[in-house]
């Protein structure tokens, strides 16, 4: 029996940032995901929660069956995005596409921060990685 009783297809994953509403215009206007609800946590509850020592707020972004909670905390904490190979943790979002391609060009285009090219990873499957304003790495995989 597994320890966790998920009632949900999908896990919910949050991106902590330095600036809300820069990280709000490139997940909502950019990447073009809506915003499901807008939350402010108090320091009360956070401490007694155990996730923060203050208060933080978040905006949540609906992709796909995923909500990403993008939140700022008053702390201003350091940032702590980068490579895979920067340090231990999270590292990364997928985001499956129907052509890694077309969606490179339109990241592009928009001014997104590329981190490389169009690489095939296995025959057929297709990667490329850009980072959010604070350089937290997101990663597109798909055909080409």
């Amino acid at each position: 029996m597994a320890l966790i009783n998920m009632v949900k297809d999908s896990i919910d994953i949050g991106i902590v940032v330095q600036d809300l509403e820069k990280a709000s215009h490139f997940y909502g206007e950019i990447l073009g995901f809506p915003i499901v609800r807008e939350v402010e946590i108090t320091a009360d509850k956070a401490t007694q929660a155990g996730c923060a020592s203050g208060r933080f707020q978040f905006k949540a972004f609906q992709a796909g069956e995923v909500q990403l909670k993008v939140a700022q905390a008053d702390s201003n904490p350091n940032n702590g995005g980068g490579k895979v190979d920067a340090s231990t943790g999270f590292r990364y979002i997928t985001f499956t596409v129907d052509s890694v391609e077309e969606t490179y060009n339109n990241l592009k285009n928009a001014g997104v921060n590329i981190q490389g090219e169009v690489t095939e990873v296995i025959p057929g499957r297709f990667i490329v990685f850009f980072a959010d304003p604070d350089g937290n790495m997101l990663e597109c995989v798909g055909p080409k």
